[in-house]
C-alpha cells in the first residue's frame, strides 16, 4: 500500500514538473517571439523614409472613406481624402493642418497632441518613458500598441504583416474611446 502511494505521489510530482516545464518553455518562446517582433518593428522605423499608398478608413460610426497617404520622413505627412469627404491633412513640422475643401475651413492642431507624431518622427524610441509600448505577435500579425501612461484610454495600434513585413493598418483610439481604423493598401 505504501509503495502504491509513493508511486502515485511520484506520478503526480512528475506530471506537475512536466506541466511547469511546458509552461516555462512556452513563456520563453513567447518572449523570444516578442523580442524578434520588436527588432523587426525597430528596423522598419529606422529604415522608413517614405510611404505612398491608398487607404480605406473606417470611422467610429462605421462611415468609410478612401484616399491616399504620403509620408516623407522626417516630418512630412499628407493625407488626401477622396470625395465626398474632400479633406486634406498635412504636416510639415509643429502643426497638423486639417483642411475641409468643401467648407473651405482650416484647423491647426499641435502635432504632438496627435497619434501622427509617432509616425512621422525621424526616430521612434521604444525606451521613451513618456510612451508605453507593448507588442503582440499572433498568426503572422505583429501589433505594436502605443499609449501615453497618463491617459491609457487613448492610443495607437500599428499592425504589421510578418511575411512579407509591411505596415498593414493602424487603429486610433481617441480620448472618448472612439476607434478609427485605417487599412493601408
Amino acid at each position: 500500500m505504501t509503495t502504491l502511494k509513493t508511486n502515485i505521489n511520484s506520478i503526480w510530482i512528475s506530471c506537475l514538473f512536466s506541466i511547469l516545464m511546458a509552461f516555462n518553455i512556452q513563456t520563453s518562446l513567447a518572449n523570444s517571439k516578442v523580442k524578434e517582433s520588436k527588432l523587426k518593428v525597430e528596423k522598419f522605423f529606422k529604415s522608413l523614409k517614405t510611404i505612398e499608398a491608398n487607404f480605406i478608413q473606417v470611422g467610429p460610426s462605421g462611415d468609410v472613406s478612401n484616399g491616399r497617404i504620403y509620408l516623407d520622413l522626417p516630418g512630412k505627412l499628407r493625407i488626401d481624402y477622396e470625395n465626398p469627404n474632400n479633406l486634406l491633412i498635412t504636416s510639415k513640422g509643429f502643426w497638423l493642418t486639417i483642411q475641409n475643401r468643401n467648407l473651405k475651413t482650416t484647423n491647426n492642431i499641435p502635432l504632438e497632441s496627435t497619434p501622427f507624431s509617432i509616425l512621422i518622427k525621424k526616430k521612434f524610441d521604444f525606451e521613451n518613458k513618456s510612451l508605453f509600448t507593448s507588442f503582440n505577435n499572433t498568426l503572422g500579425i505583429i501589433s505594436l500598441k502605443i499609449t501615453n501612461p497618463e491617459n491609457k484610454a487613448e492610443g495607437l495600434i500599428l499592425e504589421f504583416s510578418e511575411e512579407p513585413f509591411s505596415l498593414k493598418r493602424w487603429i486610433i483610439k481617441d480620448t472618448f474611446g472612439e476607434i478609427t481604423t485605417v487599412l493601408i493598401q
